[in-house]
């Protein structure tokens, strides 16, 4: 299964466990393919540089590219999507996300922003919580 997961569910599942880094195994075991394109990938590296991680990197005795490289090998590049919609006014970087499953089969975009979870869904991809997208996952593993 294609999924999308934000900049946010991508920083939380590197750094900590929890529902996001269940994700991020299940992508790793072959269970999904997260996609991603030069600007999620892009705003990840800016992101995962942040003053406030420093400390979480240093305890976890990894680097910020270091962090972001595994996450690099980890994804499905695609090209970025042609056409981004407007939909999300508040945070325009957003909609890179909706465009990005929209263009390239995902089934699900999982994310901890509001401006995404508002939306519910988007062309019949459902926007979800990580704790949300872990309970599809597992019914959907268990019934295959």
């Amino acid at each position: 299964m294609r999924i999308v997961i934000d900049t946010n569910v991508a920083v939380s599942g590197l750094l900590w466990d929890g529902p996001p880094n269940q994700i991020l195994k299940w992508v790793q075991g072959g269970t999904l393919t997260l996609l991603a394109c030069e600007e999620t990938v892009a705003e990840l590296k800016r992101v995962i540089q942040y003053k406030r991680f420093s400390k979480r990197l240093a305890t976890l005795k990894v680097s910020s590219l270091e962090v972001f490289a595994y996450y690099s090998n980890l994804v499905f590049f695609v090209p970025t999507p042609d056409q981004i919609p407007d939909e999300i006014v508040e945070d325009p970087f957003d909609n890179v996300f909706l465009a990005l499953a929209s263009e390239n089969g995902s089934r699900l975009i999982v994310s901890s922003d509001n401006h995404l979870l508002e939306l519910k869904s988007y062309n019949n991809i459902w926007i979800v919580t990580p704790s949300e997208a872990c309970q599809v996952i597992e019914r959907l593993v268990h019934t295959v």
